[in-house]
């Protein structure tokens, strides 16, 4: 029997072997919605109280992209929550564990400018992905960053496949145009 199953029938340090396994990449997953901070972090407890309380009726197979869900679903309330409300994020932005990245000493064997080129060409893919929608946006980080599978982000997502599939490439050719726009070339160019 694995920790899922045993989580299933209420055995409290089998769902936290689960919770440990999953907490920082659901935390990322929901930073990337919410922004990283205390929101964020909410969220992503949230999700796993949650979890833990619905978890006897889960009658899924993947564990990971259920708690995804959730966690999705409870970020886009707190989404809708703040535009009601006008709130706007007060905390700076930081990269998660209260330290600024900027005073991280610089890695063995690159040059500054390399260090440099490497953060503006980061900044310049983050702000082509604020521009796409957060249905289209979600799909593509799903993908790319987390590495669920179509099927997958098709049940986080509540969606059919197709549609996922649909908004990964939207999301795709809008970054890409976007960094165009801007004079970022490929690779290959």
């Amino acid at each position: 029997m694995d920790d899922l199953d045993r989580a299933r029938r209420g055995d409290v340090r089998a769902f936290d072997s689960l919770a440990r396994a999953h907490e920082r990449a659901l935390y990322s997953h929901v930073a990337r919605i919410l922004g990283p901070g205390a929101d964020a972090e909410d969220v992503a407890q949230d999700a796993l109280v949650s979890a833990w309380r619905s978890l006897p009726g889960f009658e899924g197979t993947s564990f990971k992209a259920w708690l995804f869900r959730i966690a999705r679903n409870r970020a886009i309330d707190v989404i809708r929550t703040q535009k009601r409300r006008g709130e706007l994020p007060l905390d700076p932005p930081d990269d998660g564990d209260g330290d600024p990245g900027w005073a991280e000493p610089a890695a063995g064997g690159l040059e500054l400018t390399d260090i440099a080129a490497g953060h503006e060409a980061l900044a310049a893919v983050e702000a082509a992905l604020a521009l796409v929608p957060v249905e289209q946006r979600d799909a593509l980080l799903l993908r790319d960053v987390e590495g669920f599978s179509y099927e997958e982000i098709a049940s986080i997502t509540v969606a059919e496949i197709g549609t996922v599939k649909s908004r990964i490439h939207r999301a795709r050719v809008t970054v890409r145009n976007e960094l165009v726009a801007k004079g970022w070339r490929g690779s290959a160019g």
